[in-house]
């Protein structure tokens, strides 16, 4: 009977989701690590995360003037991510970065990583819901059988209550036999 599946054929779409699920995770992570990476590079030279203000001498001496974290470009060229499976990290290898991030004892902290971060969350979180929602929805790598399979589900469902009522609604036999 078509759109019906045999407890094996059922094991196989669901080891399916799963990999598509796991593939999706994969992706999720890699284009998080990227986005935040474009985001930090982005921030740096702006005061658009509310960092304190430049000292006056300090914009004196600079060549760029008014530009936070921003001299040479070094430090926004050396930001790098990358992404291994369902881990992914965004950073620099400047020690300069380390300084500007978290401070010292002369300079304040301008959070460029960890503000990037924040500021990317919410779309981060989009992202993966839309993601998600696509594999479940049968968009992902293989919609037909997706979108079989949810059909498949909703039949059953339906089938399981029909069985349920039938299961449980008192037999008419009983009900004529208490009726005499």
């Amino acid at each position: 009977m078509p759109g019906f599946f045999t407890l094996v054929e059922f094991a196989a779409k669901l080891h399916m989701i799963e990999s598509e699920m796991h593939e999706a995770g994969h992706a999720i992570v890699r284009k998080a690590c990227e986005l935040v990476c474009e985001e930090a590079k982005r921030v740096i030279g702006t005061y658009d995360y509310g960092w304190p203000e430049l000292k006056p001498e300090t914009i004196a001496r600079k060549v760029r003037g008014d530009t936070p974290l921003i001299e040479t470009g070094e430090m926004r060229a050396s930001i790098e991510w990358n992404a291994e499976g369902n881990e992914g990290c965004v950073g620099s290898n400047d020690d300069k970065a380390v300084w500007q991030e978290l401070g010292t004892s002369r300079i304040p902290p301008r959070s460029f990583l960890m503000g990037a971060a924040q500021h990317m969350e919410d779309k981060i979180h989009k992202m993966a819901a839309k993601a998600v929602v696509a594999v479940l929805s049968g968009s992902g790598l293989n919609s037909a059988e997706m979108r079989e399979l949810l059909h498949l589900l909703r039949e059953a469902g339906h089938a399981l209550k029909e069985a349920a009522d039938k299961l449980l609604a008192p037999d008419e036999d009983e009900n004529k036999e208490g009726h005499r």
